[in-house]
This record gives structure tokens, C-alpha cells and sequence, in this order.
């Protein structure tokens, strides 16, 4: 009965040793497939580029007044300044639309030698020099109606305005978005044209993308406006929205 008794558990000790080998075998096989296995990928770069008349347009513009008081040249800055906004408020601009981008109060040494300011006498004594304070304001105009550009520099220049230092043409953020989904498509299709010439040159079969990274250009672009007609012709032109996938793909032999 003993002798039984210790086949028996002889036997079951046997067993548990084989089960433990072979689930130690099979766990050892997955761990050397998973780490054999290798993806085998095409990495492609796609552009698409679409085309539109900028929507938005955002004109620089400045008051410089200069005296030989502070206080006269910064009084009558903020006169003209303040005719500057109510002539574009008959033009139907919000103030809104209208912001400070800088201001400055500056104080300017001239000799006898410079061309005499406002205000400053010249003289024939070398050397003797004077003092006069230059405040500027400069101010920047967004407009979504395009068509009033012109209109604006005109108005702005007849009420005091002497600097006009440019516009930035670009698209509104709702264009952007739109025109953004249009390229993004191209690029995307292109990344795939170009996955596909490879894989079929060599003979591969191209099973889908594993990653796509998308990117944009802001498109812009400035242009110097000088008052010369009435109104002034601005011309928007065109302006070219890109954008580009780096995709991978994963292929098969």
C-alpha cells in the first residue's frame, strides 16, 4: 500500500515538472516571436498647396508731432490722433479694429549744422545746439473688408496721419481653416501617390499608414502703401496656404 501510495505521488511530481517545462517553453516562443517580428516601412513626405485672395488686412500707420515742449507735441499728437479715428469711423471701421501698437516720446538734440524743426530758429553760431521732443503714435488697422484699404489710408493720411509704414495681407482665421482641410487632402493623397510608385517599383504590397504627421505655413505678405492717387489702388493679389504629411506605411514582400 505504501509502495503504491509513493508511485502515485511520484508520478504526480513527474507531471507538474512537465507542464511547468512546457508552459515555460511556450511563454519563451512568444517573447522570441514578438521580438523577431519587424514592420517594414516606407516613410514618404506629401505637399499640397491651395490658392486665395487674402481676407483680412492689417494697415501700420503713425502720428509723429514734434515741439520744443513736450507737453505742445503730445497735445498735439492726441488731436490728430483723435481725428485720425473719427475720420475712419465715418468709413464704418470700429474702434474695435483699431489698436496702438506703439507709442514713444523722444527728445532730439539739433545742432546749427541740422535742418531747423518746427518751432527752433536757426542759427549762425557753430555748434549751438536745441532741443525738441518727437512723440509718435503708431496705430494698426484690421479690416475684413478689403475693399476699403485705400479708403482708410486716404482718410487716415487727410486727418494727420504722416507715417505710413505698410499693410500685411493674410487670410482670417475661418479661411485659414478652410483652406487648411483643402491642403492637408492634397498632401495626404500625394504621401500616397508616392507610397505607391515605391511599393509597386519594388514590388511590394502596401498595407496602410502607421503614422501621419501633418504641418502648415502661415501665409503672408506685406507691401509698402504710398498715398499717390484718390483712393489709393491696393491690390490684394493671391496669397498660397501650404501644407505637408510625413507619413509611414507599412509594406509586405
Amino acid at each position: 500500500m505504501r509502495d503504491q501510495t509513493s508511485r502515485i505521488l511520484l508520478f504526480a511530481l513527474v507531471g507538474l515538472i512537465l507542464v511547468s517545462v512546457i508552459s515555460v517553453s511556450f511563454s519563451g516562443l512568444r517573447g522570441l516571436n514578438t521580438r523577431s517580428g519587424t514592420v517594414q516601412t516606407i516613410q514618404v513626405s506629401g505637399t499640397g498647396s491651395v490658392s486665395a485672395v487674402p481676407d483680412e488686412a492689417i494697415i501700420y500707420l503713425a502720428v509723429q508731432t514734434q515741439d520744443t515742449s513736450a507737453a505742445n507735441a503730445v497735445n498735439e499728437n492726441a488731436a490728430l490722433v483723435t481725428k485720425v479715428m473719427q475720420a475712419l469711423a465715418t468709413l464704418g471701421i470700429n474702434q474695435s479694429d483699431i489698436q496702438t501698437s506703439s507709442y514713444t516720446l523722444t527728445i532730439q538734440t539739433l545742432t546749427s549744422t541740422t535742418y531747423p524743426p518746427q518751432n527752433i530758429q536757426p542759427t549762425s553760431q557753430p555748434n549751438v545746439s536745441a532741443v525738441q521732443y518727437v512723440d509718435k503714435n503708431a496705430i494698426q488697422i484690421t479690416l475684413t473688408n478689403t475693399s476699403l484699404i485705400g479708403r482708410a489710408i486716404d482718410a487716415a493720411v487727410s486727418a494727420g496721419v504722416n507715417e505710413v509704414d505698410g499693410i500685411t495681407f493674410t487670410f482670417t482665421p475661418q479661411l485659414t481653416a478652410s483652406l487648411q482641410k483643402q491642403a492637408i487632402q492634397l498632401a495626404t493623397q500625394d504621401a500616397a501617390n508616392q507610397a505607391n510608385v515605391i511599393a509597386s517599383t519594388l514590388g511590394l504590397k502596401i498595407i496602410g499608414p502607421t503614422s501621419i504627421t501633418p504641418s502648415y505655413n502661415q501665409p503672408f505678405y506685406q507691401t509698402i502703401a504710398a498715398p499717390n492717387a484718390n483712393p489709393t489702388p491696393i491690390q490684394p493679389g493671391t496669397l498660397q496656404l501650404t501644407a505637408q504629411v510625413q507619413t509611414t506605411y507599412e509594406f509586405t514582400s
